[in-house]
C-alpha cells in the first residue's frame, strides 16, 4: 500500500507544483538503468532456466501485445470523431511495453526475464507495427528511427538487468537485506516515473476530457483483461501470466507522446500523455493483492 500511496501523492504533487519536480527529469533515465541492475539481482537461477526452457513465450507474448492493443485502440478510437485523437489512441496501442513494466513485473512477482525479453522484442518490432497498423486502423503514417530505440532498450533495460542477473549467479548467497534494498529501489523508481511523467505532461492533461479519459481507462483495462484470458487459454503459469498482463497493458506511451507531437498534433498527443501515468497507477492497484510467496511454479 505504501507504493500506491506514494504514486498517488507523487502524481498530486506533480500536478500542483510541476516546477518542484521537473528538475528530476535528467536523472530519470540513469536512475532507471540503476534500478534495472538492482531488480536483476532479484532473479533466481531457476527463473532463468525456466525462461530458457520456453523461450518461445516471449514471441507469443509479442504477438498477443501487438494484436490485442492495436485492435482495442481502434475499437476505442471509433467513438471519437476527431481524426487526430483517433490516430493518437491507436498510436498508444501500437507502442512497445513501457520500461516501467519491467520494474512493475518484479514488484508483482512476475517473470523479469520474460518481461525484459518482451520489452526488447516489442521495441525492435515497433517501427514495423507502426507501418502496418497505423495506416490500416487510423489512416495515418509515421516513421520511427530504429537506432535510438535499440540503444535506449539496451543501456536502460537489457544491459543493467543482465549485469544484475549475472551478479546473482556469481553471489548466490546474497543476503535478504539486498533483496529488500532492490525492492525499495524498484518502488522508488516507479514513484519517480510518475512524478516526472505527470509534471512533463501537466498542460496536455489539462486538456483531457472525461470521455477521452474514460476511453483510455477502457483501453488499459481491456488490454489487461484480454491478456489475462490469453495467458489462461495458453495455460501459462501464474508468474508468466502476470508478466503477459503487465507487458500488454503497460505501453510506452511516453514514446507515443513524442511521436504524436512530431507527426500528428497536440490533440493527438493527449491520449499518450494520459496513458503514460494511467497504466502505472492501474498496475500499482494490484500490488496489495500480489502473492506473498515470490517463488511460484515457473515452468
Amino acid at each position: 500500500m505504501l507504493i500506491l500511496a506514494g504514486i498517488l501523492a507523487g502524481g498530486a504533487i506533480a500536478l500542483l507544483a510541476p516546477g518542484a519536480v521537473l528538475w528530476l527529469r535528467p536523472a530519470l533515465e540513469p536512475a532507471f538503468a540503476v534500478t534495472m541492475f538492482f531488480v536483476g539481482t532479484l532473479v533466481l537461477p531457476e527463473q532463468v532456466r525456466a525462461f530458457l526452457s520456453s523461450p518461445g513465450r516471449a514471441f507469443v507474448g509479442l504477438g498477443c501485445q501487438y494484436t490485442i492493443m492495436p485492435l482495442c485502440g481502434a475499437a476505442v478510437a471509433a467513438f471519437f470523431p476527431d481524426p487526430q485523437v483517433k490516430a493518437g489512441i491507436v498510436l498508444v496501442g501500437c507502442m512497445p511495453g513501457a520500461m516501467a513494466s519491467n520494474v512493475m513485473t518484479v514488484l508483482l512477482r512476475g517473470d523479469l526475464v520474460l518481461s525484459v525479453a518482451m520489452t526488447t522484442l516489442a521495441t525492435l518490432a515497433c517501427p514495423l507495427i507502426l507501418a502496418f497498423w497505423l495506416p490500416l486502423l487510423a489512416d495515418a503514417h509515421m516513421s520511427l528511427a530504429v537506432g535510438p530505440l535499440v540503444w535506449n532498450a539496451a543501456w536502460m533495460v537489457v544491459l543493467p538487468a543482465a549485469a544484475g542477473i549475472a551478479l546473482r549467479f556469481l553471489a548466490r548467497d546474497l543476503q535478504r537485506g539486498s533483496e529488500a534494498l532492490a525492492s525499495f529501489i524498484a518502488s522508488a523508481s516507479i514513484v519517480l516515473i510518475v512524478l516526472v511523467v505527470v509534471a512533463v505532461n501537466r498542460e496536455r492533461l489539462g486538456r483531457l476530457g472525461i470521455a477521452l479519459a474514460a476511453g483510455m481507462v477502457v483501453l488499459n483495462l481491456g488490454g489487461y483483461a484480454l491478456a489475462y484470458l490469453a495467458a489462461r487459454a495458453m495455460r501459462w503459469p501464474p508468474p508468466q501470466r502476470r508478466t503477459l498482463v503487465i507487458e500488454v497493458g503497460m505501453q510506452n506511451a511516453g514514446l507515443g507522446s513524442v511521436l504524436a507531437l512530431a507527426h500528428l498534433s497536440e490533440a493527438g498527443a493527449v491520449p499518450s500523455a494520459f496513458y503514460t501515468g494511467l497504466c502505472v497507477v492501474t498496475a500499482a492497484l494490484a500490488l496489495p493483492f500480489r502473492p506473498r510467496v515470490r517463488a511460484e511454479s515457473a515452468a
